[in-house]
């Protein structure tokens, strides 16, 4: 799963972009200056830096109802500058200072730690997808080897038999059979799934 590393901003002077720029936490980030706020949202990042006062009053709306809705789950920083000020329930996501002089000093930092933090749910996110990929071969081939997990999953053996260990300490009943020499589910019952393999048991 790849990931693109950027930063995106809105109503930023041309001087303060060239500052954001040259404050990117690697080589591999760009900087995007979006031309209208529906684009500063909709293209994917680590960080966007909005000036408040760049925006009309719709589309300040639209950006707090988009985080109201999805109450803070997001992945990325908002660094929010100026009036209007979010509503004070999003004030705990955003990261609200009066103008862009206020971060002039801290623009690293904040960039660096959005990356940070981007990076993490980035990690997690791709552990969670292993898991359930390696959990959904189980229970549709019951007897797969860790070697065929390991081709269809794209990961090393040790991290098949790391994950399926993961798997088995959180509920799973995955059992290795002797018989059939590879993994499968205690008579097709699944935590997640919830139900028998039919196919499979009848």
């Amino acid at each position: 799963m790849s990931k693109d590393y950027r930063v995106n901003t809105f109503g930023l002077t041309g001087e303060e972009n060239t500052l954001v720029e040259e404050s990117l936490p690697t080589r591999a980030y760009e900087l995007y200056i979006a031309d209208t706020p529906t684009d500063v949202i909709a293209i994917g990042c680590d960080a966007m830096i909005v000036n408040a006062i760049a925006l009309d009053q719709d589309s300040a709306d639209m950006i707090f109802d988009l985080y109201s809705q999805i109450d803070g789950c997001t992945n990325e920083t908002v660094i929010w500058l100026g009036e209007p000020k979010p509503p004070k329930e999003l004030r705990k996501f955003f990261k609200c200072y009066d103008s862009f002089d206020a971060i002039k000093d801290k623009l690293k930092y904040l960039l660096l730690t959005a990356h940070s933090k981007s990076k993490k749910a980035h990690e997690y996110s791709e552990k969670l997808v292993n898991g359930l990929k390696i959990l959904a071969l189980i229970r549709k081939h019951p007897g797969i080897s860790t070697q065929k997990l390991s081709e269809l999953t794209e990961l090393p053996l040790r991290s098949v038999q790391r994950y399926i260990a993961a798997l088995q300490a959180t509920g799973e009943w995955i059992e290795y059979d002797r018989a059939l020499r590879g993994w499968k589910l205690f008579h097709g019952i699944s935590m997640l799934y919830g139900e028998v393999w039919k196919e499979e048991w009848e």
